[in-house]
């Protein structure tokens, strides 16, 4: 199983993070690099972090739904993106793991 960076990127195309990922049955798993990482983004994983270890489920849909307005994509390396979806990512192991939905073409074209 090949290991692949991906960026993921926000709502203006801009890099929020690198992952070093595989790709698992449904779903990518692997590591993200937090440096950089714009502070609003960084409370909400860790808030989220927070949710999980501490089993506070009833509040889980919220800081999903905080994360999951945030329009996160993906781009691979063949320069095509995907939107992600169920994003999870944990910052004291800079585990990271989601879904893609509605992958988009290459931003440049083949010539």
């Amino acid at each position: 199983m090949s290991h692949k960076l991906i960026l993921l990127i926000d709502q203006s195309a801009t890099e929020v993070a690198a992952l070093d990922m595989r790709f698992r049955e449904k779903h990518y798993e692997g590591t993200i690099s937090l440096d950089g990482i714009p502070p609003q983004l960084r409370l909400l994983f860790e808030r989220f972090e927070e949710v999980v270890e501490g089993q506070m489920f009833s509040l889980l849909d919220d800081i999903e739904e905080k994360i999951g307005t945030s329009l996160l994509r993906v781009r691979f390396d063949d320069g095509g993106e995907a939107f992600v979806a169920d994003l999870q990512v944990f910052p004291s192991t800079n585990s990271v793991s989601f879904k893609v939905h509605q992958a988009t073409v290459p931003l440049q074209s083949a010539g």
